[in-house]
């Protein structure tokens, strides 16, 4: 069986492999021919994160159903909700016109304040230290959530006050007992400022990018130079 070389991904089919856009995919959006790939031709390099997939899940358990404030004064007053399940978007408009692109996906938390509106926070396990460099890597998804939110495909809409980011860094090993060892966890809450324009602005180049054609490659594109490394990008 031959190996597919990037010569058989170059040509666009008639409708993207893709239907809808996902909060998540925006974190590696910077990089226009693997956000091409991936939602014409539905490649990607898989990633082995089960472990931090599992940490977060139960990490996230603990948060369910407790007062903002535990997690962070600067967060409004309000009672805070694990908030597991898809949900679309209406579509998603450039420069007044409608296109075929909505946002499909789930978020991790969704408080709900005294005021009666509502505040994102998006957990994340990381082990960055540099705060404005985690905000740099998920803020396009925080503000996709909004967008989700306050322009649902169906149901009511709800007016977002806040977003944030909810990180835990392992630090430590802890015995526990005989048999059972844990990690300790540092957390810390970093508020995130809104920026819809910057948003709008970044959604127009990364829905250019999908629905141009094949395009170059970014030159800071770990993926991609690693594909060149190994002969499957043509030099």
């Amino acid at each position: 069986m031959a190996i597919r070389t990037v010569d058989d991904y170059t040509v666009r089919p008639a409708e993207p492999y893709k239907k809808y856009i996902t909060p998540s995919s925006l974190y590696k959006g910077n990089c226009a021919r693997c956000t091409w790939m991936s939602y014409w031709h539905n490649f990607q390099i898989p990633a082995n994160m089960a472990l931090q997939q599992h940490q977060s899940r139960l990490q996230e358990k603990s948060y369910d159903g407790i007062a903002t404030q535990k997690i962070s004064s600067e967060l409004p007053e309000g009672w805070t909700s694990l908030f597991k399940g898809k949900f679309a978007s209406k579509p998603i408009s450039i420069n007044g016109v409608e296109t075929r692109w909505k946002f499909y996906g789930e978020l991790d938390f969704l408080s709900e304040n005294k005021d009666g509106t509502y505040s994102i926070i998006d957990g994340k396990v990381s082990m960055k230290h540099d705060e404005a460099e985690l905000v740099a890597s998920y803020w396009t998804q925080l503000e996709a959530y909004v967008f989700m939110l306050e322009n649902p495909e169906s149901g009511d809409p709800k007016k977002i006050s806040s977003i944030g980011l909810l990180q835990w860094r392992v630090a430590d090993a802890i015995d526990m007992s005989h048999s059972i060892h844990g990690f300790s966890v540092e957390e810390r809450y970093i508020p995130v400022k809104r920026n819809p324009k910057a948003f709008q602005e970044y959604m127009e180049r990364f829905i250019g990018y999908i629905e141009g054609q094949f395009p170059r490659a970014s030159t800071e594109c770990r993926d991609c130079e690693f594909l060149t490394t190994i002969g499957f990008y043509k030099v």
